[in-house]
């Protein structure tokens, strides 16, 4: 028997961050239903999240998105949240020997929208980060606007929000068939069958699949799985930036109880319940190692997740062309809670309001009807 609302009018498929960002703003003016394939919202990427606010970040269109949501999440609307959304953390960036004209262009790329990000000399980042080896600090920047994200609250509340709008989110929900008949669009699921005339396709690592059941599956879409290790912290670390490599081969920052490392891997992957390799862990570990003074004597934990990119690194969103009332909202990589409430209204503006489409992130830039 479904458990399923039989009609709405709108259907989001994946209560990741990008889609219940989009069914928040979307509840604002229609009834929404959220479907889920797993047993709770943000299981995948969104809850594997680096949980970083950067804006300097990717490319000039990832940067915008980003910073269109900055009043949302430093300023969220009333009970939206129980306590702020982003904390500051701030971000020294490592030039090693001979990267330091790579930093020289990094800072010249991102001045004008991240005004204070700085050159710094080494003894400060030393200071800043006192595990640090001296001799792999050729050069360095800071920028003191970088932010952790609360991603719990950021979901609970977009959760609360679209079930405040008399939305709903059914969960245990996979997506197992897809048709369009009658100006409806007809969603089997394992939780049952509903249907409306707008469906939006937020299913993260599977938006690609969920393209193919709708017969929409050409649009380029490539999951990657990406690593992070937990290691013990020494006292003092809470207050650390965020630290990366020029060479984008390491980051690292507190965590919790300890501290959070990141190769900056991508392997190509099918859509899955990403799991680290035990290689990659160890590159991990042996690249902080080299880089700072700290013993890693044991892991705290270890992870993974799947960033989904078009090949040009910018969101995939819009109604397709070759299908009435299909909207992709998919690509969002590694930066979808950042841009979760830019992009998340964007979405609700082109749907409820036909607000113009922009180019350089709509589906129509790799298909045509």
């Amino acid at each position: 028997m479904s458990n399923l609302p039989g009609n709405a009018d709108i259907i989001v498929l994946g209560a990741g961050v990008a889609g219940l960002s989009a069914a928040c703003f979307l509840s604002e003016a229609a009834r929404v239903l959220v479907l889920e394939r797993e047993s709770q919202p943000a299981y995948h990427s969104s809850g594997r999240s680096a949980a970083l606010y950067i804006r300097g970040y990717e490319n000039p269109v990832v940067s915008a998105l980003t910073g269109a949501g900055a009043e949302f999440l430093f300023t969220p609307p009333v009970d939206f949240a129980e306590a702020p959304l982003v904390h500051p953390r701030g971000s020294v960036t490592l030039a090693e020997p001979g990267s330091e004209p790579a930093l020289a262009r990094h800072l010249e790329r991102w001045h004008a929208v991240c005004p204070g990000l700085t050159t710094i000399m080494p003894a400060e980042a030393l200071d800043r980060v006192p595990i640090l080896r001296r001799e792999c600090i050729a050069a360095a920047a800071y920028d003191p606007d970088w932010y952790s994200v609360d991603v719990h609250a950021l979901i609970m509340g977009y959760r609360k929000a679209v079930l405040r709008g008399g939305g709903a989110i059914v969960t245990h929900a996979a997506v197992r068939g897809i048709r369009h008949s009658d100006g409806l669009w007809h969603i089997d699921s394992s939780a049952g069958t509903a249907r409306a005339p707008v469906v939006v396709n937020a299913a993260g690592a599977w938006a690609g699949a969920i393209g193919d059941l709708a017969g929409l599956g050409d649009v380029p879409l490539a999951p990657l799985r990406r690593t992070a290790v937990l290691v013990p912290a020494p006292v003092g670390y809470a207050d650390w930036p965020v630290v990366h490599t020029m060479a984008e081969d390491l980051y690292f920052k507190p965590e919790g109880n300890g501290l959070m490392l990141c190769p900056e891997d991508e392997v190509p992957s099918e859509p899955c319940d990403a799991q680290p390799e035990e290689i990659d862990v160890a590159r991990t570990v042996e690249r902080f190692v080299e880089l700072t003074t700290l013993a890693v004597p044991r892991l705290l934990g270890r992870w993974a997740g799947l960033r989904t990119f078009a090949p040009d690194r910018r969101p995939v969103t819009g109604f397709d062309p070759r299908a009435e009332g299909f909207f992709w909202l998919a690509g969002q990589g590694g930066f979808g809670v950042q841009t979760s409430p830019g992009l998340g209204r964007y979405v609700a503006g082109r749907i409820l309001d036909a607000a113009p489409a922009d180019p350089a992130i709509d589906v129509a830039r790799f298909v045509h009807a």
